[in-house]
C-alpha cells in the first residue's frame, strides 16, 4: 500500500502529536519567507509511546495493512507498507525498532490500538522531518541533520555528528532518508538516556563497569 507524498501513510496527518511549534507553513494565514529564508523552529523529537489511544478513522488503513486478515500486523506486513517519499521501503531496522517501541503487550505484532501509537508517532516525526529538510528534497543532508540534532538540544563535536550521519547513511549519498532519520534520533536518545541513568552529578562523564556496558547493549537491540 503506498500512497503518494505521505511517507507511508494513507491519509492527511494530524495537525499535532507532540509537536509544540506551527507546523511548516501554516501560519496563521500570514505571508511568510521562501522556506530556504526561514530560520529552523526550535523543536523537541516526539515524546515515547504513552498508552494506547485508538482512533476509529484510521480502522480502515489498519484493515488494508492486514493483509491476512489476523487483526495484528506482523513485521512482514508493516515493511511492505512503510514507504519513505520515493517510494523506498523502510529499512528492516526501522521498523523492527517502532515494533519493539509500540508492542506493548510483547506479543511481536502489532494491534489496532499499537498501530494508533506508531502512526501519531510517525506523524509526528514526518512534521519534524519537513521542517529541517530545508531544500525540500525528500532527504535529509548532512548540514540539516547537524542543524536537527542541535534544534534537539544536543551539542556534539563536528567530527562525532559526522560520525552519526555515515552510520545513517547506508547508500553513501551523503544524505538519510526519512526512516534512517527518524531511526537515528530515536537511538541518539536511547543512548542519550542510558547516560543520563549513571551520570548522577550531570558533568558528562560516567564510571560503567563492563557489565553493565554489555547490559546496557544487550538491552537496546
Amino acid at each position: 500500500m503506498r500512497p503518494p507524498a505521505n511517507y507511508g501513510y494513507g491519509s492527511s496527518p494530524p495537525q499535532s502529536y507532540g509537536y509544540t511549534s506551527p507546523l511548516p507553513g501554516s501560519y496563521g494565514g500570514r505571508s511568510q519567507l521562501p522556506r530556504q529564508n526561514r530560520p529552523v523552529q526550535m523543536s523537541r523529537p516526539p515524546p515515547s509511546p504513552g498508552g494506547d489511544h485508538a482512533d476509529p478513522a484510521l480502522f480502515p488503513l489498519f484493515q488494508a495493512i492486514d493483509k491476512d486478515a489476523s487483526g495484528t500486523l506482523n513485521e512482514e506486513e508493516l515493511c511492505a507498507s512503510l514507504v519513505n517519499g520515493d517510494w523506498s521501503s523502510f529499512d528492516p531496522y526501522t521498523v523492527k525498532m517502532m515494533i519493539r517501541m509500540f508492542d506493548t503487550d510483547r506479543s511481536g505484532t502489532i494491534s489496532f490500538e499499537e498501530f494508533c501509537g506508531l502512526w501519531g508517532f510517525l506523524t509526528a516525526w514526518r512534521s519534524l522531518f519537513e521542517q529541517f529538510d530545508i531544500d525540500k528534497s525528500g532527504n535529509i543532508s548532512f548540514d540539516e541533520y547537524k542543524n536537527a540534532l542541535a534544534a534537539f538540544g544536543y551539542r556534539l563535536s563536528p567530527q562525532f555528528v559526522d560520525t552519526l550521519f555515515k552510520t545513517s547513511d547506508k547508500r553513501d549519498e551523503r544524505a538519510i532518508s526519512f526512516d534512517l532519520f527518524v531511526q537515528s534520533c530515536v537511538n541518539l536518545k536511547r543512548m542519550t538516556d542510558v547516560f543520563k541513568r549513571y551520570d548522577d552529578d550531570r558533568d558528562g562523564f560516567i564510571t560503567l563497569s563492563f557489565e553493565d556496558f554489555l547490559t546496557e547493549l544487550i538491552q537496546q537491540c
